[in-house]
């Protein structure tokens, strides 16, 4: 998946103060660029991003500090999984089902707690060192009433005395 925007986003780095801006670039190339809505352009590796959280309002860098990790078992279907950043922080996230599509550069995941702030987070494979899956949430069955269930016991039961033409 290359990453290739210009959405406003928070860009997270190592020891560092997020960064608020507009994504220009691809993440998958050696060197990235952000441009803040004052104009600054920061040029930046992919190795140093520690996240990339894709934002609809301008809002403070929280998603380390502050509801990082699910209080409950997230409703929205999807692989709940916990990362471990190199920094030993942790993150958790939800991503798709599809496994076929399985990213090369990094996990594109849905945090606790999404909002306008922190609506989806990028997480390149290089500010990870381990990768925890904490359940697999899927769509709940959806329940046939009694009648529709008689219906079709009825439908498919076979009668002693039918007799064919």
């Amino acid at each position: 998946m290359a990453l290739n925007s210009t959405k406003r986003v928070l860009l997270y780095r190592f020891d560092r103060l997020p960064i608020e801006g507009f994504a220009a670039g691809s993440l998958t190339e050696s060197v990235a660029e952000l441009i803040t809505p004052g104009g600054n352009l920061y040029r930046f590796s992919p190795a140093d991003v520690k996240a990339l959280c894709f934002i609809s309002e301008p809002g403070t860098g929280d998603l380390f500090s502050v509801r990082n990790s699910f209080e409950r078992r997230p409703k929205l279907p999807g692989l709940w999984v916990r990362f471990t950043l190199r920094d030993e922080d942790q993150l958790d996230g939800v991503l798709p089902h599809n496994l076929l599509d399985w990213p090369v550069n990094g996990y594109l995941a849905i945090p606790p707690r999404a909002g306008p702030t922190r609506q989806r987070v990028y997480i390149p494979r290089t500010s990870i060192t381990t990768t925890e899956l904490l359940g697999v949430i899927g769509q709940p069955a959806r329940k046939l009433s009694a009648s529709k269930v008689e219906d079709s016991l009825e439908q498919r039961q076979l009668t002693i005395f039918d007799l064919h033409p």
